[in-house]
């Protein structure tokens, strides 16, 4: 359960002697997809009726893609980063998109200023196979990433971030998420540690007013803790909640994971509730085992049970019914 905070990088950037050459890295990340009960449904769309069918299956399929990243300090205080995502070429003509683009600048010692394109930093979930919760992204991070216009729940602005008392407080100030011309979004975290093993998250975001975007949930409000559990050692529990002004009501993940050797084992409950009166919640439930494999590579078996009826699969990534996957994330 690794966090996805700017926070914690801008702090990583204002370390003595990060990256002070050129550095390369990234991941490929390949998906097995062994089993998908909601590729059958009818034409109806009801299942059991008798008339099955396999509809859009990737079940039997394997999906690959990768990422590269670059970060250096050509002077002195300034730390300059690009992410590229890789996938395959599936007749578009494109292969590549830009992630991340930024520099990250040490204003004063414990001021970090980073501009450019950045990953949205609300949320607990990273966006990386390699620090994800599992293979599936959470229902959090699949609502943040439809609303925002970039690539990727990426952001385009310039960010600050600075140590007040026992916290670390981030104000972005950025394009509008939803890529609205001419306006713009607001991003305030607060993030701290109050004791040992425990993370504490707040933060806001805004988008401008989408009356004709249906799938729009404007501003949004999130709160995340994860908490390592003293004497078990590798046992770990996490929240992730949320509350939007638009459409979704709110949602939740609750989360345990527990790791032992090169052993992991965790589940995950999740839940969206919508403003719609009578809209039923959409519900996920998930479970995997990891094994890592090397100290590079670490294979996933994941079962996930959802139950999206209304449905919102495009905004919450819930599928109905079962899917199995095998996911092998190789790093370098």
């Amino acid at each position: 359960m690794k966090k996805k905070l700017l926070p914690l990088a801008i702090v990583a950037a204002m370390a003595p002697g990060f990256a002070a050459a050129a550095d390369v890295s990234g991941f490929a990340d390949i998906i097995y997809n062994i089993a998908d009960d909601a590729s059958l449904y009818g034409p109806d769309g009801i299942k059991g009726n008798g008339d099955d069918v396999t509809v859009s299956s990737t079940e039997g399929q394997f999906t690959t893609s990768g990422e590269v990243d670059i970060s250096g300090t050509p002077m002195d205080g300034v730390t300059v980063r690009m992410d590229v995502d890789l996938m395959p070429d599936a007749g578009t003509g494109n292969s590549a998109s830009l992630e991340q683009a930024n520099a990250a600048w040490t204003a004063t010692e414990g001021v970090t200023v980073i501009g450019g394109i950045m990953n949205n930093p609300i949320g607990m979930e990273c966006g990386d196979a390699p620090c994800m919760w599992g293979t599936n992204a959470g229902v959090i991070s699949n609502l943040l990433d439809g609303q925002t216009s970039l690539y990727g729940n990426n952001l385009a602005g310039v960010a600050v971030a600075g140590v007040v008392g026992p916290a670390t407080v981030t104000l972005a100030y950025a394009n509008d998420m939803g890529g609205v011309a001419e306006e713009n979004s607001v991003v305030l975290m607060v993030n701290a540690s109050p004791m040992d093993g425990l993370d504490l998250e707040l933060g806001y975001g805004s988008q401008a007013d989408q009356t004709k975007n249906a799938a729009s949930v404007e501003d949004v409000v999130d709160f995340n803790v994860s908490y390592a559990i003293p004497g078990v050692e590798g046992l770990s529990v996490a929240l992730d909640y949320l509350t939007a002004g638009k459409t979704v009501d709110s949602a939740y993940e609750i989360m345990v994971n527990y790791t032992t050797g090169p052993f992991g084992v965790g589940a995950r409950m999740e839940n969206v509730g919508y403003e719609a009166a009578g809209a039923e919640d959409s519900k996920r439930t998930t479970v995997h085992g990891s094994y890592k494999v090397a100290s590079n590579l670490t294979a996933i078996l994941e079962v996930a049970s959802g139950d999206d009826v209304n449905p919102n699969t495009a905004v919450t990534g819930i599928q109905a019914d079962n899917v199995t996957t095998l996911e092998l994330v190789a790093t370098f």
